[in-house]
């Protein structure tokens, strides 16, 4: 937008902005209209014009003053919240929307993680509105005045307003309004401790130190850079709570510590179950590494509806056994999504052992390459795979050279709780469609209880599907990676491809090809549904005989094959037009055969063909 076009936005945003002020409407609480005019220019300042271009002014006015007044009386800490459909004789205007409103202290993630909980509803959210509106109340919380954002001594407070879509059940309303109460919440408790939860990761840092002597120096040197990394504004903490490894017999357990939750977990009914280690715990416990990278079973309900990031920091006592684990969990930020792996702690140690496995000349041609597929590799399966597992996958995505092949790559997490599946299937094949086809595969697949997925199509000849199916507790599938590669294949792979292949196969390159671009785009989707590419291609050879012959008709008789039973195929060729049953019928029973079914099939032959 140019500085002109800026200017006409502006004069227009402000023009509207003094029509609501001009408005009629009045508030019980602002006696002055001055301070009704800075309330208004205030909950209207950050609003985009196109929000506000079309819309009643008096409407508007009014609609911000009730939200006002909501807030009549408010004590610090405390969220107000309403869900409400206006109506002309309460509220003097009615809606095609629903509204959802709140009056909160000033605090990061408020407007996305409400707008989050209103997503997984199912319910659009058409306009924001998001003041921050600088107050002075009494003791009690009792509004006395809206005044200036530098005024020291008022408060700032959040009003959030949405306009959703119209919901009038009462039950979903109510369901609704128990989520964005929790999600308040959450968000809440992860602002209040979020100083703490990073000072609890500076502490853990330190503690990498002790334990597990003769380890590799250079590990602990990343780990503990790692944990710097991460506080230092590349993860958001939302939870926190410490853990003790105790015994039963033979029997392991990993117990909450009481009193030591932060943030979300701060609440003994979430995170303090006492979990008995499986097999797999028990081996990563033992592991000599002391951090454990994966994503946690739960979406997060505060700044974006993502599985949370799962960073667990083990303990260890003076003798190198386990002893615990600090767990916190959360999510990276967006900065971290964009930096190089090379510059990222741990990751960079990784980048160069998987180089060094591979032995892969980092200034070639494959060593660019393979430096491409890691810069552009799902960023939590890097921090969450092993070096052998990002060796086995990276080398495997390496040798497909862009060539158009179906590729199938899978992971399990530690703790056997999803399998992550990148799919890499032929760019020009990719739909939407295919991608959910390929979903419902692995989910069932797998014996999935969810399944989440990302897509990236960039100018490489192969689009990326990167699908999580979320498993049971328990879940002892045992995926033959080979046979669903080919069932990825085979929801992939078109009709007209095997119909290619079938007639390169069956006549060599040149003129299989030849004959391909001659009857690629001929046969209708009802042929296709009842006919094999092998079988197309007899067709093909009978149509070219014809034509070369200037024949106008021909027959073929093709004998039983192992699903038809006893029953043989008679195909007649027509050309321009077609044979009645009529007419065909009494000939072919002469023949002393039955006639059961009639399937006929129409192929326009462009003109002037290859």
């Amino acid at each position: 937008m140019t500085s002109k076009e800026q200017r006409r936005v502006g004069d227009q945003k402000e023009a509207i902005i003094d029509s609501i002020c001009a408005s009629k409407a009045r508030s019980f609480i602002l006696k002055k209209p001055a301070q009704t005019r800075k309330f208004l220019e205030q909950y209207f300042a950050d609003v985009p014009v196109d929000d506000l271009i079309g819309r009643d002014e008096n409407i508007m006015a009014r609609a911000a003053i009730e939200h006002l007044e909501f807030g009549a009386r408010r004590r610090r800490g405390q969220a107000l919240l309403r869900i409400f459909n206006p109506t002309e004789k309460e509220h003097g205007y009615s809606s095609k929307y629903s509204f959802v409103e709140m009056i909160n202290d000033d605090m990061p993630f408020l407007v996305d993680s409400v707008a989050a909980a209103i997503n997984r509803h199912e319910l659009a959210v058409h306009i924001t509105v998001h003041p921050i509106i600088a107050v002075k109340r009494d003791a009690k919380g009792k509004l006395l005045s809206v005044t200036d954002p530098d005024d020291e001594d008022a408060r700032n407070e959040s009003y959030i307003r949405f306009a959703i879509d119209r919901e009038s059940d009462p039950a979903s309303l109510k369901v609704l309004r128990q989520e964005i109460v929790k999600v308040l919440s959450d968000v809440r408790v992860a602002v209040r401790d979020w100083q703490k939860m990073r000072a609890r990761m500076l502490e853990s840092r330190d503690l990498i130190d002790v334990g597990l002597k003769g380890a590799d120096p250079l590990l602990r040197a990343e780990s503990q850079a790692l944990l710097d990394w991460m506080v230092d504004d590349h993860f958001t903490f939302l939870g926190y709570r410490e853990y003790k490894l105790t015994k039963r017999g033979k029997r392991q357990y990993l117990k909450s510590v009481e009193g030591s939750g932060l943030g979300v977990l701060s609440r003994d009914d979430r995170g303090s179950k006492t979990v008995e280690l499986t097999p797999e715990m028990k081996r990563l416990a033992r592991s000599r590494d002391w951090l454990i990278l994966t994503k946690a079973n739960s979406r997060s309900t505060v700044h974006r509806s993502a599985f949370l990031d799962y960073i667990g920091v083990k303990t260890f006592d003076k003798k190198g056994n386990p002893t615990g684990e600090r767990r916190f969990i959360g999510l990276l930020t967006s900065v971290a999504y964009s930096e190089s792996p090379r510059n990222i702690p741990l990751l960079r140690h990784k980048v160069r052992m998987v180089f060094e496995r591979a032995k892969v000349d980092a200034g070639g041609h494959r060593g660019k390459a393979l430096a491409h597929i890691i810069e552009t590799y799902p960023r939590e399966e890097l921090f969450q795979s092993s070096v052998q597992d990002l060796v086995r996958t990276t080398m495997g995505i390496l040798n497909l050279q862009d060539r158009k092949l179906v590729k199938f790559f899978l992971r399990r997490d530690t703790f056997r709780r999803f399998y992550s599946c990148l799919v890499y299937i032929p760019r020009e094949k990719y739909t939407t469609a295919i991608r959910r086809k390929v979903e419902q595969l692995l989910f069932e697949r797998f014996e999935g209880i969810a399944v989440d997925s990302a897509v990236q199509i960039s100018d490489s000849a192969l689009a990326r599907v990167h699908i999580i199916v979320r498993t049971s507790e328990g879940s002892a599938t045992k995926p033959n990676i080979g046979k669903i590669e080919q069932e990825i294949d085979d929801l992939v792979v078109t009709w007209t491809d095997r119909l290619r292949e079938a007639l390169v196969e069956k006549h060599g390159e040149e003129a299989g090809r030849h004959l391909f671009v001659n009857y690629d785009t001929v046969f209708p989707v009802g042929y296709q549904e009842v006919t094999a590419p092998a079988d197309a291609c007899n067709d093909i050879e009978r149509i070219e005989w014809m034509l070369e012959q200037d024949s106008k008709r021909s027959v073929a008789l093709f004998p039983p094959d192992a699903d038809s039973g006893d029953n043989a195929s008679f195909v007649v060729y027509s050309m321009d037009e077609p044979i009645s049953l009529s007419a065909a019928l009494p000939i072919i029973e002469n023949m002393g055969v039955k006639v059961h079914s009639e399937l006929p099939n129409e192929a326009s032959l462009e003109i002037g063909r290859s």
